[in-house]
C-alpha cells in the first residue's frame, strides 16, 4: 500500500469544489495529486482509508478535472469537516484542537496561517475549558461532560457552535487565566469556580448549560474573584504573624538553650584555673610535688576534653537549629509569597542569634585550649628538667 497521509489529502482537497452533498469536482492541479489519486484508485485499502474515489474511471491527468466522492476519512488520518461547527462536534475537540483537520468553507487546514478569527476563539475557549474541568469533580471525556458535585450534582454538556463564542471570549478567557496563573490557593479558588458553575448553570435545561456559561463567562469571573476576595479578607494577617512570632521564640529558647546547657562547665573554666594556679607546686626529682602536679595537670586536660565535647554536641545543635529556620522561611515564601517579605526580618534575627551563639563556643573553645596549655606551660616551669624519667620509672 502506497504512503498516503493527511497532507496529501489536504492538496487533494483544496483543488476540490464540493457540491455538499458527498462529492465534487477535483482540479488535477499538479503531478503529485494526480499520482496520489492513482494510489487510491488502485488500492481498496487506500480508498477505506481515505474515502476518495473516482466517479468515472479515467486516468486522472494533470490539468484535467474529474467528477470525484469524498467521504470522511479515517480518524486515524484526520478530519475532514464542511465547517467549524461540524470540527467541533468531532471527538475530543471539546478538549483539545485535532491535530490534523481541513474545513471545507474556509478551505483551512491545520497550521495554515493566518488563522481565521473562529480559531482564535475556539483556542481560547479551550483554555476556558481547561480551567473548568480541572474545577469539576470528575470529567467524562467520552461523553463531554463536566459533573459538579455540591449541594446538588451539575452537568454541564460540552455543547457549542461558532456562534456560541463571542468576541469578548477571549478577554473574559485572559481574565480566568490570570486568575489561575498564581498558585496559590489554587484549590480554594477552584472550590469557588466549581459553585459559581453550580450557581450559574444549574437552573438552565443541560443542553443550554454550556453556552450559558460561556454567554455569561464575565459574571463568572466575577463571582470567582469576588468570592477569593473574601477568601482573603479572611485570611488573617495577624494570624501569620502571630504563628511566626511564635516559632520566633521557639527557636530562640533552643538557640539560647545551647549555652544554658553547658553553663556548669563554662562557670568551671575560673574555677579549674584557680584550682590549676594553686596546686601547682616547684618539683624536684620524682616527689610526692611531681605527681601532685602531673595530676593537676592531667585534670586540666581532661576538663578540657570534656568540655570541648559539650562544645562540639551545642555546635551540631545550632547546625540542625539552622536548618530547621531555612525550612521555614522555604515554607513561608512557598505558601504565603504575598506577605514572606513581611516576616524576613525576623529570620534573619534568628540567623544572627546563631551566628552570635556560634562565636561564644568558638570562644569558649579556645579559652579552654588555652588554659590547658597555660597549665601544661607551668607544669614544665615548675618541674625541674630531666623529671620526665619519672614517668618511665627512670
Amino acid at each position: 500500500m502506497a504512503d498516503v497521509g493527511f497532507a496529501d489529502l489536504v492538496e487533494i482537497y483544496r483543488h476540490t469544489r464540493f457540491d455538499g452533498e458527498g462529492g465534487g469536482v477535483l482540479t488535477i492541479a499538479n503531478d503529485h495529486v494526480a499520482d496520489t489519486m492513482r494510489a487510491i484508485e488502485s488500492d481498496p485499502d487506500l480508498y477505506d482509508l481515505t474515502q476518495i474515489s473516482l466517479v468515472d474511471q479515467q486516468d486522472p491527468m494533470k490539468g484535467v478535472e474529474v467528477a470525484i466522492n469524498v467521504a470522511a476519512p479515517s480518524l486515524r488520518l484526520g478530519i475532514l469537516a464542511a465547517d467549524f461547527d461540524s470540527l467541533f462536534l468531532s471527538p475530543d475537540a471539546a478538549f483539545a484542537e485535532p491535530a490534523n483537520y481541513f474545513v471545507v468553507d474556509l478551505k483551512y487546514a491545520a497550521g495554515d496561517q493566518p488563522a481565521p478569527e473562529i480559531l482564535i476563539r475556539y483556542r481560547a475557549l479551550l483554555a476556558v475549558i481547561e480551567v473548568l474541568a480541572d474545577a469539576a469533580t470528575f470529567v467524562d471525556k467520552s461523553q463531554r461532560e463536566m459533573v459538579f458535585i455540591g449541594n446538588e450534582t451539575t452537568v454541564v454538556p460540552i455543547l457549542f457552535k461558532q456562534i456560541d463564542l463571542p468576541a469578548s471570549l477571549m478577554e473574559n478567557a485572559d481574565r480566568l487565566a490570570r486568575l489561575f496563573a498564581d498558585p496559590l490557593h489554587r484549590q480554594e479558588k477552584s472550590d469557588l469556580l466549581a459553585a459559581a458553575m453550580i450557581d450559574i448553570a444549574s437552573a438552565q435545561r443541560p443542553s443550554k448549560r454550556f453556552q450559558f456559561i460561556i454567554a455569561n463567562l464575565d459574571h463568572l469571573c466575577d463571582e470567582v474573584e469576588k468570592g477569593y476576595r473574601l477568601f482573603v479578607s479572611s485570611f488573617s494577617y495577624s494570624k501569620i504573624r502571630k504563628e511566626i512570632e511564635t516559632a520566633r521564640l521557639e527557636y530562640t529558647n533552643k538557640i539560647h538553650k545551647t549555652i544554658v546547657d553547658i553553663q556548669g562547665q563554662l562557670l568551671g573554666i575560673p574555677i579549674a584555673t584557680i584550682v590549676v594556679a594553686t596546686q601547682f607546686k616547684p618539683s624536684r626529682g620524682c616527689g610526692i610535688e611531681f605527681w601532685a602536679n602531673l595530676a593537676v595537670l592531667l585534670g586540666a586536660w581532661i576538663f578540657v576534653a570534656l568540655l570541648g565535647l559539650a562544645v562540639r554536641n551545642q555546635w551540631h545543635t545550632l547546625r540542625t537549629l539552622a536548618r530547621e529556620i531555612e525550612g521555614q522561611r522555604t515554607a513561608l515564601e512557598n505558601d504565603y509569597a504575598a506577605v514572606s517579605n513581611d516576616f524576613m526580618d525576623l529570620f534573619d534575627d534568628l540567623d544572627d542569634r546563631i551566628g552570635w551563639h556560634r562565636k561564644v563556643l568558638v570562644a569558649v573553645g579556645g579559652l579552654a585550649i588555652l588554659g590547658g596549655l597555660s597549665a601544661t606551660v607551668t607544669f614544665l616551669m615548675l618541674t625541674e628538667t630531666g623529671s620526665a624519667r619519672c614517668l618511665v620509672g627512670g
